[in-house]
């Protein structure tokens, strides 16, 4: 089984837990992080999801950036991995998704993907910022 359809199937795996369901309650940055990034990073960022047991580098612990950059959190830089556009593989492993054309494909035109894609970006950005581990 090739790795696409590992990642895939974990999205799924994760988009239709019953956790997803409930976070859509909770914020639209925890729905978001977990539709997008928890099949591999993990509900907890922590870089433990379903999905990221199969990938090697094994997942960022993203609830240590901060930490990892003298305490403060790079929400620009933080951002443009995100989107992976703008940058060389970013993510590093060439299975892992370029948000930023995923988000782009999925809105009806360009002035509403620039709009979609930037407010995804930004939403799942604050919402990695604010599970920044003390």
């Amino acid at each position: 089984m090739s790795m696409r359809y590992l990642l895939l199937a974990g999205l799924l795996l994760v988009a239709t837990s019953p956790a997803v369901r409930a976070a859509d309650a909770d914020s639209p940055g925890r729905a978001a992080y977990l539709r997008y990034c928890g099949a591999c990073h993990g509900p907890e960022g922590k870089g433990d999801g379903v999905a990221g047991t199969f990938i090697r580098p094994k997942p960022t612990n993203l609830t240590r950036i901060a930490k990892t950059n003298a305490g403060k959190f790079p929400f620009q830089r933080v951002m443009d991995v995100i989107d992976g556009r703008r940058t060389v593989r970013a993510h590093g492993d060439p299975d892992m998704p370029v948000w930023g054309e995923i988000f782009r494909e999925e809105a009806p035109n360009d002035q509403a993907a620039r709009a979609e894609v930037a407010g995804k970006v930004m939403l799942l950005t604050e919402y990695i910022q604010s599970i920044q581990g003390k």
